[in-house]
């Protein structure tokens, strides 16, 4: 959850519109690595792109619940029943399997509403007042600043990867095999796994220590691994 956290914190601090590239302008830009899309980021880490559509969905109801109540109308027996429509809606399914959704398996999304879990979480993706739920989701803006600024900021100092390996790089050297050099409670440096380190809770930011590395994926094991500069 506190993963989460940052991320929605990261992602708060973009815009939400429809970028189809990172701008030139944009100051987080230069300090992407070689390679580096939006798109295949958020393929990678599709949590990104959830939190957003969260976000996006948040904000347009809390604009139908003002223009309702002004109004005089009744919001919270509206959202009531539209939530109601939405548990029993027959695209539930697609938005509880999408990857960029619930992002559940299809079996557990073969009768979400039976679940109690799943239903919190598949809630926050209900816009009031819209029937196709699903169809307006698929349009929600994909904020690309927003989610290349996360990398910058949070991922790869945590050791995300940012792209797919290809083949020359499966053979490089893993994240678990990298070390960085630390001081040890007995005042000696030594080499510390990397994994290990970020594993154990800081006391406060300047004691975390940030991945040194820039990885890449394999797609086929989920491994990952050092790029090719």
């Amino acid at each position: 959850m506190k993963k989460l956290y940052q991320y929605t914190m990261i992602l708060l601090a973009g815009a939400l519109g429809a970028c189809s590239s990172l701008e030139v302008s944009d100051p987080y830009s230069e300090n992407l690595p070689a390679g580096f899309t939006a798109q295949t980021y958020m393929q990678l880490h599709p949590v990104l792109r959830k939190l957003q559509i969260k976000d996006y969905v948040e904000m347009r109801n809390t604009i139908v619940k003002d223009s309702v109540t002004k109004a005089g109308g009744d919001y919270a027996a509206m959202k009531a029943t539209d939530d109601a429509n939405f548990a029993a809606s027959p695209t539930l399914v697609q938005i509880c399997s999408d990857p960029f959704m619930g992002g559940y398996s299809l079996e557990a999304c073969a009768n979400p509403a039976a679940d109690a879990n799943i239903m919190k979480d598949l809630a926050e993706f209900n816009f009031v007042g819209v029937i196709d739920d699903f169809t307006a989701l698929t349009q929600v803006p994909v904020d690309e600043i927003a989610i290349s600024q996360q990398y910058v900021v949070f991922g790869q100092a945590h050791g995300e990867a940012y792209r797919w390996c290809d083949a020359t790089e499966l053979a490089n050297i893993t994240r678990e095999q990298v070390t960085v050099p630390v001081v040890n409670d007995q005042g000696v440096l030594v080499d510390s796994s990397i994994v290990e380190l970020q594993k154990v809770p800081v006391a406060s930011a300047d004691k975390f220590v940030a991945d040194p590395g820039i990885y890449c994926q394999d797609p086929a094991t989920g491994a990952l691994h050092l790029v090719n500069q």
